[in-house]
């Protein structure tokens, strides 16, 4: 074969260096690009908002043709797209799409109901809890006690509301209306029942602070209760009564009398105390009417006016410390001849002492001489 210009070409030389001559091996650095993940395929660069798309609409397709890295360049910062990525939204083969939930990845945890609650299904009632039982034992024993006892219960309804209020404060129950209601009405129960000790010591302590008489005058309104039944009339008829004829003016006498006939009380001595004083004898003008309630009796009131008129005389405005009674005889003795009635003054306190006739008269109260 010859080299010379126009000849056969050349045969190449077999143990003649390659050119140009082949580039080493450049082992890998570590940077070399990777099919991207799912995640990277959904993550937005940092900066960058989301693309959207029309209901229905696919999103482009990423371009095959895109510069990939070379080996030596610098790696990508966190969270920058790869060169060559696939672009938001692009569906990649086996990837997620946006949204879209991992196959058997696990939803949100829910938390278990606490134990004994019972959890409350689609369709299931709600179970309303129950009511406490003492609350509703308040309500009725402060009741109950107040209706029908005088209140006596009531400390106790009381004292049942309060417990009840603690425990369903404690158990969550219902009845806490109850249990209000039980104490209210326990408490009315307590103050019912103070008033009426407070009653019963008051009209003890004004009985024993009236004496004897005071038993007197019941026993005497019995008997003329009776005497009324059993005159039928249905009015205040008078008894039958004599009234006694041994007293004379200026007689003092222990205790105020209640009876027609002035045989519950006793002359005593001026000197001592006592509480009433017969001050005259009035002559009557007539006898007086058997109704005692009447007011136009003409006999007793001409008797009392004149009773009056004497007192005043010995007694200036005897009536801001004392009062007068008029004992007169019945209407069968003034018909027999008795005709003269009693004028009493008794003052408003006991324990005066002294004469009015006399002139000597001091009364409990004041202290002061007539």
């Amino acid at each position: 074969m010859s080299n010379e210009p126009g000849g056969p070409a050349p045969v190449p030389d077999p143990y003649a260096a390659p050119d140009p001559a082949p580039a080493a091996p450049v082992p890998p650095s570590g940077y070399e690009s990777v099919p991207p993940s799912g995640y990277e395929a959904v993550r937005t660069p940092v900066g960058e908002t989301p693309p959207t798309y029309p209901y229905g609409a696919a999103p482009p397709a990423a371009n095959p043709y895109a510069q990939q890295p070379g080996a030596g360049d610098a790696p990508p910062a966190y969270g920058a797209p790869q060169y060559g990525a696939p672009q938001y939204g692009a569906p990649q083969y086996g990837a997620p799409q946006y949204g879209a939930p991992q196959y058997g990845a696990p939803g949100y945890a829910q938390t278990p109901p606490p134990y004994g609650a019972q959890p409350y299904g689609y369709g299931q009632p709600y179970a309303a809890p129950p009511t406490e039982g003492m609350a509703i034992a308040s309500f009725v024993t402060s009741t109950a006690g107040l209706l029908f006892f005088g209140g006596l219960p009531g400390p106790v309804g009381l004292g049942l509301g309060i417990a009840a209020l603690r425990r369903i404060a404690v158990n969550g129950k219902a009845g806490r209306g109850w249990a209000i209601a039980g104490i209210v009405v326990g408490a009315v129960g307590i103050l019912w029942l103070l008033a009426i000790v407070a009653y019963i010591i008051f009209v003890v302590a004004l009985i024993g602070s009236s004496g004897s008489g005071f038993w007197d005058e019941v026993e005497q309104g019995f008997e003329e209760g009776y005497e009324q039944g059993t005159d039928g009339s249905g009015s205040d008829q008078l008894p039958e009564f004599a009234l006694r004829t041994d007293l004379v003016a200026g007689t003092c006498l222990t205790t105020y009398s209640w009876e027609y006939d002035m045989a519950d009380t006793e002359p005593v001595d001026c000197a001592v105390p006592h509480e009433a004083e017969v001050v005259g004898l009035i002559t009557m003008t007539g006898p007086v009417s058997l109704d005692a309630d009447d007011a136009f009796d003409s006999a007793y009131n001409d008797a009392w006016d004149e009773c009056d008129q004497l007192t005043e005389g010995l007694l200036p405005d005897y009536f801001s410390n004392g009062s007068i009674e008029l004992y007169y005889p019945h209407p069968d003795d003034f018909a027999a001849g008795n005709t003269s009635a009693y004028c009493v003054y008794y003052g408003d306190e006991t324990g005066m002492t002294g004469s009015a006739t006399a002139g000597t008269l001091e009364l409990a109260a004041s202290g002061t001489s007539s």
